[in-house]
């Protein structure tokens, strides 16, 4: 299914009847948009599946419907109130399942020899509000701070480089206002209050789009439509609380991902673990992100100007990704679980406190 988890399918789904599946989350990991990477973070998987069926069990307990049917232990569908203490819960977990409609994806070259992608939504625009127990084919990100390696913060570099400098200060101004602030932010900075974005969810890379946009190709009527961000903050006050509750603050950033079915919009995939939202002080998958930039520098420059070439531009990277250190991957190991423990408020793994894991990784960033 993608680079850190595999899906079963046990029940194919339909138009007008959900099915029924399973997540394998695996222990691998990827950064840059790299996929699979060469070393795999021992209960990496578990500990991910753990943090995301607590806070399912969570939502649902909040009114919000989710798509979570139970994690898989020993061949039997349980909840995470059943999971023994020092147990090392459960690395699968059953969903319910929904289709998912693919843009169509057009190539072309242009004049000066480029190839262009393009894709096309008219199958969710001629649609609207006729589309049943489908995936949304959006991404919906809020943020409530930026935290060092936080994409808008790369954004804002970018732009200070515009040469023209009337265009520089318009689209400076831009993103500001959009962040609900008057002057450059510094990594490390809480928002006023939390912002929302949306990026495609199934094409080749992660376009940004405008709220018109997302509504445009997202197949809701608007009335319908209106209804994600106002789930998607929800989702992420219930993070953000659980966060504050435990010691994990701040909740800095996150993303949701949406089905609609029968009327209703379910959150769907995984929300609030370190794969999906950064906590703390890079108590996520950042913490690897940061290590590659800073002990091999130039894999990640290599990452963003291959990936302009198109699919298979792995192959063709002359820059690979270099083994962790033992040392190191065994404290990753470690905060993931740690971390999972805190959150869910219980001894899931048997493993260090959270707070000892991350002095010993100070050495690393």
């Amino acid at each position: 299914m993608g680079s850190v988890k595999d899906l079963i399918i046990l029940k194919s789904a339909f138009e007008n009847k959900q099915g029924l599946g399973d997540f394998d989350f695996s222990d691998r990991y990827s950064v840059f948009d790299w996929g699979e990477m060469p070393d795999h973070i021992v209960n990496k998987g578990r500990a991910l599946a753990v943090m995301a069926a607590f806070n399912f069990e969570k939502l649902e307990r909040r009114g919000i419907y989710t798509h979570f049917v139970g994690l898989v232990k020993n061949g039997k569908v349980v909840k995470f109130s059943d999971l023994e203490e020092g147990g090392n819960g459960s690395h699968i977990m059953r969903v319910n399942m929904a289709v998912k409609y693919e843009p169509i994806e057009r190539k072309f070259v242009d004049d000066k020899g480029n190839v262009i992608t393009e894709y096309d939504y008219s199958f969710f625009v001629n649609n609207r509000g006729k589309i049943n127990n489908y995936l949304l084919p959006l991404e919906i990100i809020f943020r409530n701070g930026l935290p060092l390696g936080s994409s808008v913060l790369d954004k804002i570099k970018e732009t200070k480089e515009i040469k023209d400098s009337h265009e520089r200060e318009k689209s400076l101004q831009g993103i500001y206002t959009q962040l609900g602030i008057t002057s450059e932010p510094q990594p490390g900075q809480m928002l006023p209050k939390p912002v929302m974005s949306y990026t495609t969810k199934l094409e080749a890379g992660d376009r940004i789009l405008s709220e018109g946009d997302a509504y445009f190709i997202s197949g809701l009527t608007k009335e319908k439509f209106e209804e994600v961000p106002l789930l998607a903050m929800k989702v992420n006050e219930i993070i953000t609380e659980q966060c504050d509750k435990t010691g994990l603050r701040p909740h800095w950033d996150g993303k949701v991902e949406m089905v609609y079915f029968n009327g209703q919009i379910y959150i769907v995939d995984v929300v609030g673990t370190l794969d999906e939202d950064r906590m703390g002080n890079l108590v996520s998958k950042e913490l690897l992100r940061q290590w590659y930039k800073k002990f091999q520098p130039e894999f990640a420059p290599a990452c963003k100007e291959w990936k302009k070439t198109g699919d298979g531009w792995q192959g063709k990277c002359p820059v690979k990704p270099v083994n962790l250190p033992s040392e190191f991957a065994t404290l990753v190991s470690q905060m993931y679980m740690a971390a999972a423990n805190q959150y869910v408020e219980r001894r899931i793994f048997d493993t260090p406190p959270l707070e000892e894991v991350m002095a010993k990784l100070e050495k690393f960033k």
